[in-house]
């Protein structure tokens, strides 16, 4: 049987000005739930044992017991009729004692499930998660649904509690509220994992991915120096041209015009080596489009590369910032700006810097070797 009540404790008192009384009401909650898990964990054991008591005498005796009442493991009133009636008709001592601590056991696990029910039945009845919430969601709607508060209070209040950041199907929520003290804490209920092991997941997780962004970025290093060599290489091609051009400008005018459109050739292609290649965007728009996405509270990821077409450029030679105005993307307004692909680092590779009336941004590049012929997407939001 799963473990019910396995918890993370996640409750925080939300303002130092709350009465004695309030504060003691939610901790007297945090005991009744430790309460609850521990009584869970002897229940669990008593369980156990009277699993394998059931199963020898459902073996040994002529009336087996259903897999049903198995899966239950506590007695209905005829079968327990049934077993007194035994226990008094047997002889055999060692099967007496066995129907007996049957009797017992599951006396035992009806009084471990009432007291469990009666502390359930002293807490505020909890929400049961269902895919796709999220714990902040979940006490906002409390808040402002149930208690009244306005969303700016709501927010205010669960600002300042810890919440659990990943919730699976079946855990239950409980929330607190009196008189300006809030709480809120998550037990496992029917979900197959505890909070405390979603957290080691998904830390592993993040760890894992850290790992993986290092090795790209090694590689993306690597892929920069390559890049850099082939420019110093197509500069010294470049003077080659030049110096022949020189030479045999006053010989031949067909080589002189050739020489010209190698010139600008090679132009064209060191303007493109020390440029950047970017699109503006909505960011709402893009996600909508599945171009652009996040991993629950993840940093938005550019999930599609090819859809997007970088039809402008910045020679940074010339320039180290690009301004983006609000009406590129369709806005007002802007309120923020995200840098595409996410081996952009802000603050060490670019600073993004909005303006007093939101109309427009600019986004300074502080690292401009990693954004030479580079493509970017700005998507504004």
């Amino acid at each position: 049987m799963k473990k019910l009540f396995s918890f993370v404790l996640i409750l925080t008192l939300l303002t130092s000005s709350c009465s004695w009384f309030e504060k003691q009401q939610v901790k007297k909650m945090e005991q009744m739930a430790m309460k609850i898990d521990k009584l869970n964990d002897e229940l669990k054991q008593k369980e156990e044992a009277y699993r394998q008591l059931l199963s020898e005498y459902g073996l040994k005796g002529d009336k087996k017991l259903t897999p049903e009442q198995m899966r239950m493991l506590a007695l209905t009133p005829e079968q327990r009729a049934y077993l007194k009636k035994r226990l008094a008709q047997e002889k055999d001592s060692s099967y007496s004692a066995i129907i007996q601590e049957i009797l017992n056991k599951d006396e035992e696990i009806k009084q471990l499930r009432k007291e469990i029910q009666e502390l359930k039945d002293k807490l505020p009845k909890p929400y049961v998660v269902q895919p796709g919430d999220n714990h902040y969601d979940i006490c906002m709607k409390f808040l402002t649904e149930q208690k009244g508060l306005t969303p700016e209070e709501a927010q205010k209040l669960v600002e300042r509690v810890n919440l659990l950041e990943y919730l699976l199907p079946g855990f239950e929520v409980y929330l607190f509220y009196d008189n300006g003290v809030f709480g809120t804490f998550v037990i496992q209920g029917t979900a197959d994992m505890s909070p405390n092991q979603i957290k080691r997941y998904y830390k592993t997780k993040l760890i894992n991915e850290r790992d993986k962004a290092r090795q790209e970025a090694e590689k993306l290093s690597a892929e920069v120096k390559d890049l850099e060599a082939r420019k110093a290489e197509l500069l010294a091609q470049l003077r080659e041209l030049e110096q022949l051009k020189a030479d045999m400008q006053n010989q031949i005018s067909k080589l002189t015009s050739k020489n010209k459109a190698l010139s600008q050739e090679n132009l064209k292609k060191e303007k493109m080596l020390n440029s950047v290649f970017y699109h503006v965007d909505n960011y709402k728009a893009l996600k909508k489009k599945g171009i652009v996405g996040r991993f629950l509270f993840g940093k938005p990821k550019l999930k599609k590369f090819n859809a997007v077409k970088f039809d402008k450029s910045a020679d940074l030679r010339e320039v180290d910032s690009i301004t983006v105005n609000a009406e590129d993307a369709g806005l007002v307004k802007i309120s923020g700006i995200y840098i595409m692909p996410s081996h952009f680092i802000k603050d060490k590779d670019y600073q993004i810097k909005i303006s007093p009336d939101k109309k427009s941004a600019t986004i300074f590049l502080i690292n401009p070797d990693k954004f030479r012929m580079s493509k970017v997407l700005i998507a504004v939001r």
